[in-house]
């Protein structure tokens, strides 16, 4: 019906390949990274300190790979912790869908999330919330809750590769089409803006790419939305508000073939939200997660491309030259392609009271100059050396990386 309604227009379109979206990123004008980095540890910093941490933050950091291993166990461990907690059944589908991204992001799976109390597949918990949504929009022509919040479900279970995702995108196209929406016929920035990432995450889906209409009426979905995001421009580059700015920065990253070029000066935008940033303006938390992943030209759609393939290592360290001799081994995850600085880490995480190290930075890369309170010395020639198996490394700590199942030795030794 919908679509017998749509087959004319569709016919000014092609078929959509997923090499289509490829995001589009603006460069941080030289002396202005600094910005960036401080809203990164300003977020950081804030986020550990929350008992509840809000999932978005952990989304955000993790795209901007802004976590050392220590704050992002510790983050991860709240965030499981939050699911065991807050009942999943009072829980909306929009949060369920957002602590899905947030531990996908983490290399964490969220189809068994270990809580205080049991095993939570929450992908599943997810589909359910979703399928609600799809139903009451059905029986009553508007979702359970929002479309903003049918949008982030869309997103989700496309990133988990789930068949609902199929249903959930039909809806928010016709939605974008049809007009059906939230404020007097259109979409908010922010919802739009989430629209065009779970929908551009769709048509990528091979279940989704079968349907050739399916993947043309998406394009008109993209087409209808970001017309009007472009409509909310400010002169000074701002999208609707300073707040709905990031998402939307998101949005058209993505989806560039869907409006003219020059519609959307990126730069100019970019430009306004550094200084948005000196005058203090992304100090919350919630505000910071939302602006942060299009400064470092990330998408939430680059959660699907976070490896959560991890591989273990073994490592150990021992000195029998100064003070008393010790001899310390453990076995570490992280993952797969890590430096050994990340291993070191990873230690020194699970065990600060014997894997506790120092590094000093140097032309060559970081260069570890204690371990285990045990420090270095030119006066003493006494030094760390590292070794994979018997073999010593050519490589520093933090260009060398281990492969899985390797032993790896700190051996504190003369030269």
């Amino acid at each position: 019906m919908f679509f017998a309604a749509v087959t004319h227009l569709c016919l000014l379109f092609t078929v959509i390949s997923a090499a289509s979206f490829s995001p589009g990123t603006c460069t941080i004008p030289d002396g202005h990274q600094s910005l960036v980095t401080g809203l990164e540890a300003q977020l950081a910093n804030s986020v550990i300190l929350q008992t509840s941490p809000d999932p978005s933050a952990l989304i955000a950091l993790n795209l901007a790979e802004a976590l050392d291993v220590c704050i992002k166990t510790q983050l991860v461990e709240k965030i499981q912790e939050g699911v065991g907690e807050k009942n999943t059944e009072e829980m909306t589908s929009g949060k369920v869908a957002l602590y899905v991204l947030a531990l996908r992001s983490s290399c964490e799976n969220p189809k068994a999330v270990t809580t205080p109390q049991n095993t939570v597949n929450l992908v599943n918990v997810l589909e359910e919330k979703t399928k609600e949504e799809i139903n009451y929009f059905h029986d009553h022509g508007t979702p359970k809750t929002t479309y903003y919040q049918l949008a982030l479900d869309t997103l989700a279970l496309c990133v988990e590769k789930s068949p609902y995702a199929e249903e959930a995108s039909i809806i928010l196209a016709k939605a974008a089409m049809a007009n059906e929406l939230e404020f007097g016929g259109y979409f908010s920035v922010d919802t739009g803006a989430v629209a065009c990432l779970a929908l551009a995450c769709a048509s990528e889906m091979s279940i989704v790419q079968q349907s050739q209409l399916l993947v043309k009426v998406i394009a008109l979905a993209l087409t209808e939305m970001t017309k009007q995001i472009l409509g909310e421009q400010q002169s000074n580059g701002i999208i609707g508000n300073i707040y709905s700015t990031g998402l939307a920065m998101q949005a058209l990253s993505v989806t560039s073939e869907f409006y003219n070029p020059g519609s959307w000066s990126c730069v100019k935008t970019t430009e306004e939200v550094l200084h948005q940033i000196s005058l203090g303006t992304f100090n919350n938390p919630a505000a910071a997660a939302q602006i942060l992943p299009s400064l470092v030209g990330k998408t939430y759609l680059d959660v699907m491309n976070i490896s959560d393939s991890s591989i273990t290592v073994h490592y150990s360290i021992s000195n029998a030259i100064v003070g008393p001799s010790f001899s310390y081994s453990i076995t570490v995850n992280v993952p797969e392609g890590s430096v050994l600085l990340t291993v070191l880490n990873a230690a020194q995480c699970a065990k600060p009271n014997e894997f506790s190290f120092e590094t000093e930075q140097t032309s060559w890369g970081p260069m570890v100059v204690s371990i285990h309170n045990i420090q270095a010395s030119t006066n003493e020639k006494t030094y760390w050396q590292f070794l994979s198996g018997k073999t010593p490394l050519d490589q520093g700590v933090g260009s060398y990386k281990p492969v899985n199942g390797e032993h790896i030795a700190a051996i504190f030794s003369r030269y």
